[in-house]
């Protein structure tokens, strides 16, 4: 009880800083959310040209779903193009839409729209969350501050969100997400 006490009288300063140290570490390497959503009105999908069978397009939906690296990724795509031949661009669309959540994951994009040219990111809605003192979202104001006429942050409805123009692609979406993790000016 007395080591308690003088932890949070005569020494609070000194555990304080070491209390911020280990919350500081535990958000350096934190996921912020599991998965995140995209609604989008680009064309991603296995063609009935290119898939006949029903089934097996929504048996490989399941397992591109499911994928979680890049190299699984990769995988698939050469077991796409063996067992179907040269992989159209709508496919090549959805296999970077598996990669565009991933980055969102990792950024703590809860859902991304991607529609009229356009690509909106929410962030995470608990506005508690310890992500808004994270590296990560630093990160991302970072970019937003150096990028300003090409990127807006704005809050409706107590959910904060990106907003960016001319994006006619999902590898375009790609491109701009991998330059905030890199820490890049567009």
């Amino acid at each position: 009880e007395a080591i308690l006490e003088l932890k949070e009288t005569s020494f609070k300063e000194l555990y304080e800083s070491e209390y911020k140290k280990e919350v500081d570490e535990q958000v350096k390497h934190q996921k912020f959310i599991s998965d995140c959503q995209i609604d989008t009105d680009m064309e991603l999908l296995f063609p009935d040209n290119y898939i006949s069978n029903i089934s097996e397009r929504i048996r490989l939906y399941r397992e591109l779903d499911n994928t979680e690296t890049e190299e699984k990724l990769k995988e698939f795509e050469l077991q796409l193009k063996d067992r179907f031949g040269e992989i159209p661009e709508q496919t090549n669309e959805l296999m970077n839409i598996v990669r565009l959540r991933w980055m969102a994951v990792d950024l703590g994009f809860e859902k991304i729209i991607l529609k009229n040219n356009k690509m909106v990111a929410y962030f995470v809605a608990d506005q508690e969350s310890l992500y808004y003192k994270s590296p990560v979202f630093s990160k991302v104001l970072d970019f937003v501050q150096k990028n300003p006429k090409l990127i807006k942050i704005k809050e409706v409805n107590n959910k904060l969100t990106m907003t960016m123009q001319k994006i006619e692609s999902v590898k375009k979406a790609i491109d701009i997400l991998q330059n905030i993790i890199n820490h890049e000016k567009l």
